[in-house]
Order: structure tokens, then sequence, then C-alpha cells
């Protein structure tokens, strides 16, 4: 099986609370498949800038419309199989504030994110903090309350 490289990009989505929207997924092709929390994004369209995908991939599993989804604030490589693909990720990660606590309109969802995504929900620090549920990137609690604390670093950091 062929490794597939992906640039993606991902947002985290802050309320006024300073909670963060995640969704639920699982690979719907493995049989007692194990599930996660993530925030919104996925690959790159063709010509398509990261900053571009932000925008867009929040519209379409959020049904949200972010004007700009900022500087993005951290990156990371990340290896996985899903769907019967090995994919080797390169992550861009961007922080943005919302006027009020979304709910998730799934009309813009494809195939794929119907099939795999199971839920969402908005997550307090603390709550990221005591989870023992799996929730990517790792990194997540300290990329947020290092944006909370002093907004966008300098540049962005490695997750």
């Amino acid at each position: 099986m062929a490794l597939q490289i992906r640039l993606a990009a991902r947002v985290v989505l802050v309320d006024p609370s300073d909670a963060v929207l995640l969704l639920r997924s699982h690979d719907p092709t493995l049989d007692d498949a194990p599930q996660w929390w993530h925030v919104p994004g996925g690959g790159l369209d063709e010509g398509e800038s990261t900053e571009q995908a932000a925008v867009r991939e929040v519209f379409e599993e959020v049904g949200y419309r972010l004007a700009d989804p900022g500087p993005a604030v951290a990156t990371r490589r990340a290896s996985f199989t899903f769907l019967g693909r090995t994919f080797q990720q390169f992550d861009t990660f961007y922080v943005a504030r919302v006027p009020h606590r979304l709910e998730l309109d799934p009309s813009s969802w494809t195939e794929t994110e119907r099939g795999s995504l199971l839920g969402w929900a908005w997550w307090t620090v603390p709550e990221l903090r005591a989870t023992e549920q799996t929730v990517y990137p790792t990194r997540l609690v300290g990329l947020v309350e290092g944006w909370l604390r002093s907004g966008p670093p300098a540049a962005p950091i490695r997750l």
C-alpha cells in the first residue's frame, strides 16, 4: 500500500466562553473502530492555500462561514491509516474566535464525513485536561491555553 502525502488545514474554533469545538470520528471501514476527537479541517484541494482550505473546511464541516482564519499558529506531521489508505499528513492549524456557540449543520458533509463523523461537542480547557478520550492533536490544550493567554505566537509552533 503506497503512502499518500497530504496537506491539510485545521481550525480551532473558540466560543465566547473559551470552549473549543471538537468533532468525534472513527474509521467506518474497521469493525470496533476506535473513536477520537479532533478540530474541524481536512485536506487541501488542488491549487488551494491552507487559509482557503481552513475557511472551506469550517463551512463544509460546521456550516459556519469563517471570514478569516487568522495567522497560522501551529504545524504538525501525522502518520495514520484511514479508509484503508496510509497517509503522512502535514497540518497547518489556525485558531479563530466565533461570536457564539455554533450548532453543526451537516448539509455540506461529504460522503466520507457522513460515514465517519459521529458527533460534536464544545470542550472547555479543564475538560480537555481531564479527559481520557483520544483528542488530536495531542497538544491541543497547550495550544489553546497559549492562544487564550497571549494570542497567536510570532511563528507557528510545532505540535
